[in-house]
């Protein structure tokens, strides 16, 4: 029997319950987001200082926010980043392994793996749909974090949606919900692809021979992460203007907003808040894949465990009665 033959008969691999896949991710989005936030509060505060034609440095715009703020002004936002990212992973992954279950039943793969065209559609499709759902809570985040001039003070997250729904209408929630999709599901769709490669690559490697499973799934979320990460840059710079209402943004058009940009600052703004945003999208990425990918096998397990010993005492009690 050839390899090929071999590689046909590998068995699909199975479709985790939803509530396992829910959890994990909703676990592993919770437990990053807080710990990388204040990257995010730079990123967000050297776009928008960029957009105003205020030039500074990290270490620079890093001293600011500590002048203003302290050391609790680098977790500004950390509530609705919370729940953006803990609720948005819950429904990215969710939505991640239903696809993938569809799309290899639907059109099989000789390895019973996900093509790259397929990863790729996977994980956009999965992607778009967490980012417009969770767009008014990113609306949300990224005015909490800016803190600068003439910032909107909010109490908290729901305060902060029930203001911008009374002052700028219902349709004030979803400011920027193209930007945020068009920078998350391109984002997503070349990390997939790029991760799945990478990680049956290293794992086939006599390097991954040596490698623990979760530092394969590391290493390859770190490549596939600063690569999106860079691809994607533009939008998010657009994306972070149209939602602090930046003067130049033209009424929420995200391709006249990106005329916009590089006629009055020049191709070098769509770079503003690259550093921290490379090393934070990277790392959140990364180790919240790699978390999850963790904790989906015991869940499932978990879950499996339960249902059985549910279903069990079902039967237990139909034989008593």
């Amino acid at each position: 029997m050839g390899k090929e033959d071999e590689q046909k008969e590998q068995p699909k691999p199975p479709v985790p319950p939803v509530l396992a896949s829910a959890l994990s991710g909703a676990l592993s989005g919770a437990a990053i987001s807080a710990l990388v936030q204040p990257l995010d509060v730079l990123r967000t505060r050297l776009q928008a200082d960029a957009a105003m034609g205020v030039n500074r440095s990290v270490l620079q715009t890093l001293q600011l926010v500590l002048n203003e703020g302290g050391v609790r002004g680098l977790w500004r936002g950390t509530g609705p980043t919370v729940v953006r990212l803990s609720v948005g992973a819950a429904i990215n992954f969710v939505a991640l392994e239903r696809l993938k279950h569809f799309m290899l039943d639907v059109l099989p793969h000789a390895s019973g793996q996900l093509g790259s065209l397929q990863a790729a559609a996977v994980g956009g499709l999965a992607r778009a749909m967490s980012a417009a759902v969770m767009s008014p809570v990113t609306l949300v985040k990224t005015r909490m974090e800016y803190g600068g001039p003439n910032h909107i003070k909010y109490k908290h997250t729901v305060h902060a949606l029930a203001t911008i729904a009374t002052t700028e209408g219902p349709r004030g929630l979803f400011k920027g919900l193209w930007p945020t999709v068009l920078t998350n599901a391109p984002f997503s769709a070349l990390y997939y692809m790029l991760y799945t490669r990478l990680k049956s690559t290293m794992g086939e490697s006599s390097i991954g021979s040596h490698l623990h499973p979760t530092a394969i799934n590391f290493v390859s979320g770190i490549c596939a992460a600063t690569a999106a990460t860079l691809l994607t840059q533009p939008t998010d710079v657009v994306r972070t203007r149209i939602q602090l209402g930046i003067p130049g943004t033209i009424r929420g058009n995200a391709v006249m907003t990106l005329g916009h940009v590089l006629h009055s600052n020049g191709p070098k703004a769509l770079l503003a808040g690259a550093a921290p945003r490379i090393v934070k999208r990277t790392l959140q990425t990364a180790l919240i894949w790699t978390l999850y990918e963790e904790l989906l096998p015991k869940l499932s397990a978990l879950y499996m465990l339960a249902t059985a010993q549910q279903a069990g005492d079902l039967e237990s009690k139909r034989a008593r009665s």
